[in-house]
Formats: structure tokens, sequence, C-alpha cells
């Protein structure tokens, strides 16, 4: 699953800005980041506009792409503190 973040608050990621480009690999779980479901609750819409594309066949990721790659995105999951730190326990 590849996703677009053209333009918007996206509620659905954190660390994600417009403009930028996820990839999220076959066999991978993922799934909405922690505190989202709560924050949704009693909303009638979003602020957001995004493109998902899924294919059949698999994706090749380029060379510029790893230039630029957001080498923590993976912690975007990891649930914070009231401190604000990852709660890695």
């Amino acid at each position: 699953e590849v996703l677009y973040y053209v333009d918007g608050d996206f509620m659905s990621r954190k660390h994600v800005e417009r403009g930028q480009i996820t990839l999220h690999p076959i066999g991978i779980p993922h799934g909405p980041h922690p505190g989202t479901v709560e924050k949704s609750i009693g909303k009638r819409e979003t602020g957001e506009l995004a493109v998902m594309v899924d294919t059949f066949r698999p994706l090749w990721i380029t060379e510029e792409a790893m230039d630029i790659e957001q080498k923590d995105y993976h912690k975007s999951w990891i649930e914070e503190t009231k401190a604000g730190e990852p709660d890695i326990e």
C-alpha cells in the first residue's frame, strides 16, 4: 500500500506532512497510530486528502527515494507517554 498525502491535517498518521508518500509493504501489519481511533470518535469528517494505491504487482523503491527516506518512520507507531517520550515497555 502506498499513500500520497495531498493536503490537510492528517489525523490518521503522526509525523506525516503534505507532499509525503508512505509505503507499507505486504506482510507488515499496520493500522491507525496509537490514539487515532480515540481522536476520531464523534468526528463527522476529516480535513485531509490522501490517495491510496494498492497493487497486485510489487513496486520497486528507487535510489532517489532511499535518499529521502524518513529513517525513523517506523517509530511513529510507538505510543508516547504524557511526557512525550516513547513508551517502549
